[in-house]
């Protein structure tokens, strides 16, 4: 089993390609010098390139995505569009995907749901004694290790990080609205 974590950014979105091992086979940040719709058709054309690496090591793939951060200020439309480019790039691609949660990601590593980027970096060369050039491909590896604790991949897994994913996995339920009636 191959796991994608992808952490989309406007300046460098950050993808992880690792084994269901734990071994990194590939870590890269995509970047663009273009804007507007070039900037989204490069982006895509990278993503499809990762897409066909991925599809040459012939097993199942599944990626985890960061998910949106609603409270986040500015350029929400761009990051969206990015977003939507990636998530339906994947589906193109026949990929799998879940969508984790920024603060997921956070509370997964360390145990903190709004803990900043520098403290997710120090977890991870605390915790795994890796560190990378971007914030991105950072949080594009702790993606992975979500996809492989989701999956059941990593023995041992501590009691925190195990309720982490098991909040995941739960369904999530639509609050109903009350409506009036005229």
């Amino acid at each position: 089993m191959i796991i994608i974590g992808i952490d989309p950014s406007l300046t460098s979105t950050g993808i992880c390609v690792m084994s269901e091992h734990g071994n990194i086979l590939s870590t890269k940040a995509i970047t663009s010098y273009f804007t507007g719709v070039k900037r989204l058709k490069d982006f895509k054309e990278q993503i499809i390139d990762m897409c066909q690496y991925v599809a040459g090591l012939n097993e199942k793939t599944s990626v985890f995505i960061e998910g949106y951060s609603f409270g986040s200020i500015g350029r929400k439309e761009f990051i969206a569009e990015l977003g939507g480019t990636i998530r339906l790039t994947l589906y193109e691609q026949e990929l799998e995907f879940i969508d984790v949660p920024p603060t997921v990601l956070k509370k997964y590593i360390t145990g903190k749901g709004n803990a900043d980027k520098v403290a997710v970096g120090v977890a991870v060369m605390k915790q795994y004694g890796e560190g990378f050039d971007t914030t991105d491909q950072t949080d594009a590896f702790v993606l992975c290790q979500i996809g492989l604790a989701y999956f059941g991949l990593i023995p041992n897994l501590a009691k925190a990080r195990e309720d982490v994913i098991a909040d995941m996995k739960k369904p999530k339920v639509k609050k109903k609205t009350k409506t009036t009636q005229k």
